[in-house]
């Protein structure tokens, strides 16, 4: 893993091996050492029905030039290292016991904040019921498939409470992601002749699942338990408000 000058990035470097069965979920996670090597141990063959192993990176700088000591650096472009063959041709797939090389990565272009809200009521929908929140990975939709992107750092979570801002019956809350990545996903199909990777032809989106769970027993709770929000229009240097989650049926 190495930064657009060849070198190994110095800051943060989160690494998913995801399976595919259709859509694509992390199945193995790991970090880049300061040298910028990863391995996954222990992969399993790939199933007949699967979709192959994919390789997603989340990585941010660990600071900036010319920024404050201690202020985070720049993200960079999520990188997407597809499977060849099936749906993702030409090329090779990525199987247990597979060197992939060296994957480059750039520096965004944009980035910016991801704000929303949630909601959570009784099934009367009537009575504030306070549960507690916590996000998934984010999910990146391209080439007609749907990848984790890996969070850097703890995933985000919030409580929602009855108060006189939250509307009628219900208690809220809200979040936001100070700094996402705002550039496509840059992609590539692994080939073991080699590979270049280029930004998606799908503009830069991401799918955020919320998840409740009781702040009685911590959990899962209201039916259903889960809800999405998306941003599919991205607002550069600036706040993207994806709305809404609403939970309903909390007990």
């Amino acid at each position: 893993m190495v930064d657009p000058n060849g070198v190994p990035v110095v800051g943060t470097v989160v690494v998913d091996l995801e399976l595919g069965g259709g859509d694509f979920f992390t199945f193995r996670q790991t970090k880049a050492d300061a040298q910028g090597n990863f391995r996954f141990n222990n992969v399993p063959p790939l199933l007949a029905q699967s979709t192959g192993y994919a390789i997603m990176v989340a990585a941010r700088a660990a600071h900036d030039p010319g920024t404050a000591p201690g202020s985070p650096g720049s993200f960079y472009a999520p990188a997407l290292l597809l499977p060849g063959g099936g749906p993702f041709i030409p090329g090779d797939p990525i199987l247990p016991g597979t060197n992939v090389g060296t994957i480059h990565l750039r520096f965004v272009t944009a980035q910016g904040d991801i704000e929303g809200s949630a909601t959570s009521t009784d099934s009367t929908q009537q009575l504030p019921i306070p549960i507690h929140i916590k996000l998934a990975p984010m999910r990146i939709f391209t080439l007609d498939f749907v990848f984790d992107y890996p969070w850097i750092g703890a995933a985000p979570e919030f409580d929602t409470a009855p108060g006189a801002n939250c509307p009628a019956g219900t208690a809220c809350g809200s979040f936001q992601l100070p700094v996402v990545p705002e550039d496509p996903v840059e992609e590539a199909i692994f080939s073991k002749a080699g590979y270049t990777f280029s930004p998606s032809q799908t503009a830069p989106n991401f799918i955020l699942t919320l998840n409740a769970f009781s702040l009685l027993n911590g959990k899962p709770d209201c039916n259903p338990s889960s809800a999405q929000l998306f941003a599919n229009t991205l607002h550069p240097d600036a706040g993207t408000n994806v709305g809404t989650a609403t939970f309903t049926s909390c007990q």
